[in-house]
């Protein structure tokens, strides 16, 4: 969202599945290095309308992966932990080591993504290091995710949507986890491949959050819905890698995670409004 960018920042925003414009960009800018969060990123959008996830998340990529090769700029790609798949049947954390099994639209053109990023490692020498981050939640997160939407609908007086399985997420704070990812652009090997996860303690079901959420407005009713296609019911991510190498760890804790959202989103009405109609008038962010 434009609300979200510094001033001047949205004149330089372009489309990276545009391969024709990122090279003369860079070369305009002459960037260092290049940190890619760009990315179509809701499992609901990407099981009904898959198109725009490989362009951005795939194509796109190729597009940065390409010309960085040309100019010599290490490429950071922010994945996330959905490329693993379904940690339900696990008995320990994933590790950088597990087989990645994404089940979903989204996390198979993530894990596609990785996949190109280290084949163009293994044959042009692009200097790539990837992280998989945690469910991150924060201020400023668009309203089609699960904290700011709660916030949004108790506040309104709709009752929350929430998928009848209990599902396990691990909530990591959005700074925390560009702390992560700016210990990996500085201190991340070329080639591999970083966990950004909290502690095993802020694994929490998404309907105590949601909960805790409802407590913290003060009002809000839940409503059971069936549960998505393909639903994930656990991610389940050790970050021991990125904490040793990368001299990275989490500060926030799970109910501070959650209360410091909530508490922005409170304080923020006209940002959230304004967030709430783009969303209802068909997502153009």
């Amino acid at each position: 969202m434009e609300e979200n960018l510094a001033p001047g920042v949205a004149d330089t925003r372009f489309d990276i599945g545009d391969e024709r414009q990122l090279p003369a960009l860079l070369d305009r800018f002459k960037p260092d290095a290049i940190v890619n969060f760009a990315a179509e990123s809701h499992v609901d959008r990407s099981i009904d309308h898959d198109a725009a996830f490989w362009q951005s998340n795939v194509l796109g990529v190729r597009n940065l992966a390409l010309a960085a090769c040309e100019r010599g700029i290490r490429v950071v790609q922010v994945s996330t932990d959905e490329v693993y798949g379904d940690a339900i049947a696990a008995d320990r954390p994933w590790t950088e080591e597990t087989s990645i099994a994404p089940r979903n639209p989204y996390s198979v053109t993530k894990a596609s993504a990785e996949l190109l990023l280290l084949a163009y490692r293994h044959t042009h020498g692009l200097d790539v290091v990837i992280t998989r981050g945690a469910n991150t939640v924060g201020p400023r997160q668009f309203p089609e995710k699960a904290v700011p939407k709660a916030v949004d609908y108790f506040q309104r007086g709709k009752p929350f949507p929430l998928f009848r399985t209990p599902a396990r997420r691990m909530w990591m704070h959005a700074e925390d986890h560009a702390a992560g990812v700016e210990a990996a652009l500085l201190r991340g090997e070329i080639g591999e491949v970083y966990n950004l996860a909290p502690p095993v303690e802020s694994e929490a079901y998404t309907q105590d959050v949601i909960k805790l959420v409802r407590d913290i407005v003060g009002r809000g009713d839940i409503e059971e819905v069936d549960d998505r296609k393909g639903y994930d019911l656990r991610y389940f991510m050790s970050a021991d890698k990125a904490r040793a190498a990368l001299e990275w760890a989490p500060r926030h804790t799970l109910q501070a995670t959650i209360a410091n959202t909530v508490e922005w989103y409170l304080a923020n009405p006209d940002w959230c409004r304004a967030a709430a109609q783009r969303l209802e008038a068909g997502w153009d962010v």
